[in-house]
């Protein structure tokens, strides 16, 4: 490590008092969690339907849980977001003079707001007490304001990468909670703090398909909403989450019948690690009746960043995952 002051300023973290976040070039992650939810009931809760036939508006976001952030590495910004959404409607069914025919409340839900869903967008809608004569206004609802619904999304989404984009501040009235991984484990004793994790899953599809889902560049991008970069050569590096993560093939094993499974090793590591500090993460693909089970095994973690290394397995992979290929966590 350099002295201070000999050293390139924006690893000098540790030494410094204030512990400042040099040019924004270490791991950072800002919560926009309050801003999204202000801002989503600004763009939600606003009539949706309104014609000869029936009005409608969404009255209230009864439910708004997930998460948003914006990821910040090496002067790189990138939002991650997913949410589910909850809303509450209020119509009216218009008779031939305008008046009132009648009136029905029921809500939207949105399952699963997020980079690969938010231009297909997934909605329910549900009227209370449903009936033959409030079918019509249901159906007015579900089409017309599920028009107006999905561009309201895509407002807030185009929003949210604009101004991360443009490197602007968002215009809420608390300041976004931002946490910064700006240290590493210096010293050699801290250094041999580490712990092991193990994680399983099953998965529907083979073994063949997860293999090549690990290994494929275009495929973890897409699960990872981040930029991604693999490689399928023993010895070649990889690199994911926009850098956030990055490593080396120690040992690849394309499935065979013979041996009912496939096996991938990593060298692996957090670029917020102490520098050459890596773990050993094995992952196993095991033949299941046609389906896979997936017992992930990693070595080596620091132990302060446990937590944390098992949370974006689980969250910010597996899950997703899930969603596109079909599974479910074991443990």
């Amino acid at each position: 490590m350099a002295k201070l002051g000999e050293g390139d300023e924006r690893w000098i973290v540790k030494e410094r008092d204030d512990g400042k976040n040099c040019n924004g070039w270490h791991w950072s992650e800002v919560n926009l969690n309050d801003w999204s939810k202000e801002r989503l009931k600004e763009l939600l809760c606003v009539a949706i339907v309104d014609d000869s036939k029936g009005t409608c508006k969404v009255t209230e976001m009864e439910k708004c849980s997930g998460d948003v952030t914006v990821q910040s590495r090496k002067q790189k910004k990138f939002p991650l977001y997913e949410l589910e959404i909850v809303l509450k409607w209020e119509g009216q069914l218009l008779d031939a003079e305008g008046g009132t025919k009648l009136e029905a409340k029921g809500k939207v839900k949105i399952p699963d707001l997020s980079e690969e869903t938010y231009d297909d967008l997934e909605m329910t809608v549900t009227v209370d007490d449903e009936t033959d004569a409030k079918r019509p206004l249901k159906e007015m609802v579900r089409k017309q304001g599920g028009t107006a619904i999905r561009k309201a999304c895509m407002q807030f989404v185009k929003e949210l990468k604009d101004n991360v984009g443009m490197g602007k501040e968002m215009p809420v009235k608390k300041a976004p909670s931002e946490r910064v991984n700006n240290t590493y484990v210096v010293s050699s004793t801290e250094q041999k703090k580490t712990s092991d994790l193990k994680i399983t899953y099953d998965f529907v599809p083979h073994p063949k398909v997860l293999y090549e889902t690990l290994l494929d560049t275009d495929r973890i991008r897409g699960c990872t909403a981040s930029d991604a970069k693999m490689s399928r050569e023993v010895g070649g590096k990889f690199m994911m989450f926009s850098n956030a993560v990055d490593g080396e093939n120690l040992e690849l094993r394309e499935y065979s019948d013979s041996s009912g499974d496939a096996l991938i090793k990593w060298k692996w590591r957090f670029a917020t690690w102490q520098p050459g500090h890596y773990s050993t993460v094995t992952i196993t693909l095991t033949d299941k009746d046609g389906s896979t089970k997936l017992e992930l095994v990693q070595t080596g973690v620091p132990e302060e960043e446990r937590e944390r290394t098992e949370k974006g397995w689980k969250g910010l992979l597996f899950e997703r995952m899930k969603a596109m290929l079909g599974g479910s966590i074991m443990g």
